[in-house]
């Protein structure tokens, strides 16, 4: 969500979501494995934003994604990674964490997923909003690092101090070996100066962390970087990552560079594609401009063999954002 907390659902959410007192990490572990990824010789991954204010429709939402999957799994190429922003819970959204509310629709579809999620903002029990990680992989481990806190503007010029996560999962391939798995969502309603900042604690944690392992391991860095290459003051954010030897595998399988430039091209916008009915300012009720904010980001991988911008067009809106689905080749 490209504003995560600007102007959306204000009168629900904003009190909460000042506290950030807790830290909550929570697994749903199962007995998903996935023999499969080694054979294939590539690993899907999906990126999401789950829009944390919209609680009427969030069920229909989770089920078209669960659809999604459902469908993607029976072509014979199952999503093996699905990486979530603003997964809620709490009493005020009417859920225990919608991530496991969608690991369980798959559930009955037949198809497992290991889940791990860690709470970033809100008050436990109340209103909680965080990031999770769906594997159909075996999780071996977890670890979160918080970035810096950064004010961030929700409503009319209050500014309120809110923390960023970084979730990072190690998987186990079996038959090739393990797959190091980083979503984030770094600050929308700051500067791009702000989130730089940010992204620097991200980049350290994710050297530090590979520097604890031994070998050479694959990496997927994505999430909703709110990164928009079109505003100059962006750009150094997304210089850090790829210049960090990451690939941006949107644009290498699309051989673009921006990929989304409104309004001659919207195909590889990510957030407030056109047509969107979830994209506009609840208080202003203006439509939002499409921007491409979502990355999948990978390291130490042969090639990047597709790419694309999915839930978008009638029927599979699912959120503000569209979600971004790759297919990377195993090195």
């Amino acid at each position: 969500m490209k504003a995560s907390l600007n102007s959306k659902k204000v009168h629900v959410g904003v009190a909460v979501l000042a506290f950030s007192l807790l830290l909550v990490s929570l697994a749903w572990s199962g007995k998903a494995v996935c023999p499969d990824v080694s054979a294939r010789g590539y690993v899907n991954v999906l990126t999401i934003n789950l829009l944390f204010s919209e609680i009427e429709d969030r069920e229909l939402r989770l089920k078209r994604i669960a659809d999604f999957v459902t469908q993607e799994t029976q072509q014979g190429n199952p999503v093996d990674i699905i990486l979530l922003q603003e997964v809620v819970g709490g009493t005020l959204e009417g859920t225990q964490n919608s991530s496991l509310d969608l690991k369980e629709l798959l559930a009955t579809k037949k198809i497992p997923y290991n889940l791990t999620f860690t709470m970033v903002n809100g008050l436990q029990g109340i209103l909680s909003v965080g990031n999770s990680i769906l594997s159909r992989c075996e999780i071996k481990s977890t670890l979160t690092k918080t970035l810096p806190f950064e004010s961030e503007e929700v409503f009319e010029g209050v500014d309120i101090p809110l923390k960023r996560k970084v979730i990072m999962v190690r998987i186990d391939v079996p038959g090739f070996g393990r797959i190091n798995v980083y979503d984030t969502h770094l600050c929308s309603g700051c500067s791009g100066s702000e989130r730089l900042q940010e992204a620097k604690v991200l980049m350290k944690f994710v050297q530090s962390t590979e520097n604890l392992i031994s070998g050479e391991n694959p990496i997927i860095l994505g999430g909703d970087f709110n990164t928009d290459l079109n505003i100059p003051g962006n750009r150094p954010v997304y210089n850090l990552v790829t210049n960090n030897g990451f690939v941006d595998t949107y644009a290498a399988f699309n051989g673009c560079s921006v990929c989304c430039t409104p309004p001659s091209d919207v195909s590889g916008c990510t957030f407030a594609v056109p047509g969107d009915p979830f994209a506009f300012d609840l208080i202003t009720h203006q439509t939002e401009s499409p921007q491409r904010i979502d990355y999948i980001f990978a390291k130490g991988f042969n090639a990047v063999l597709g790419s694309e911008v999915v839930f978008k067009g009638h029927s599979l809106w699912v959120s503000d954002h569209s979600g971004v689905l790759s297919q990377i080749s195993l090195p």
